[in-house]
């Protein structure tokens, strides 16, 4: 069984409510810290007792995993799939970039916790984070390398293009604000337009 497959618990995205809490938590993990809440201010910031809170979730690093899970789980499973579908190399490829920007737009509390509070996991669920950031890695750097053998793309180290790629485009979750000056729909526009035109340079 892979990495991919060991999962302890249900999706998120699979229970409303549930989802609804991962979501509350994330944004308190963000604002405070992951050692900065406890299960009794989730619960209370939720309008619930610490009871019904641990009904949905063991323990506090359960919903850690879960919110880190939004990013580096379900975005995985909903990204790839860009690349397996129809269009040229460089479409699949800009569709891919251009959603993974919207997804941080759209999680932003979500992408800052998957990015400040790893340490906090326990070895068994980090490794699990890792395995998919490494499965989505390799699935893009495939994808580079197909691209290049099309004549679609130039690149001479497609393992190394997909790091420099995927920190260019991990890196609006840095800085981008809603009230910022270009909306994040603009943004990804931008990201998937200078991707496409550094790899086909």
């Amino acid at each position: 069984m892979t990495t991919l497959q060991r999962e302890e618990n249900p999706a998120p995205r699979g229970n409303t409510r549930r989802a609804e809490l991962v979501a509350l938590a994330g944004r308190l993990f963000q604002e405070r810290g992951y050692h900065g809440v406890g299960m009794r201010a989730i619960a209370e910031a939720a309008g619930i007792q610490a009871a019904s809170l641990y009904h949905h979730f063991r323990n506090k690093e359960e919903l850690l995993l879960e919110t880190i899970f939004v990013v580096d789980r379900d975005m995985v499973a909903e990204q790839l799939p860009i690349l397996d579908g129809p269009g040229t190399h460089r479409e699949r490829l800009a569709r891919l970039v251009h959603a993974h920007i919207l997804h941080i737009g759209a999680n932003h509390d979500a992408w800052r916790v998957a990015g400040r509070e790893l340490r906090a996991l326990s070895p068994e669920h980090l490794e699990m984070v890792q395995g998919y950031r490494r499965g989505y890695q390799h699935r893009i750097t495939r994808h580079l390398t197909d691209g290049v053998g099309a004549g679609e793309f130039v690149c001479s180290d497609p393992r190394l293009a997909t790091l420099a790629l995927l920190d260019m485009i991990n890196g609006p979750n840095e800085w981008y604000q809603p009230d910022g000056r270009l909306d994040i729909g603009e943004i990804a526009d931008l990201y998937a337009e200078m991707v496409i035109r550094q790899l086909s340079d």
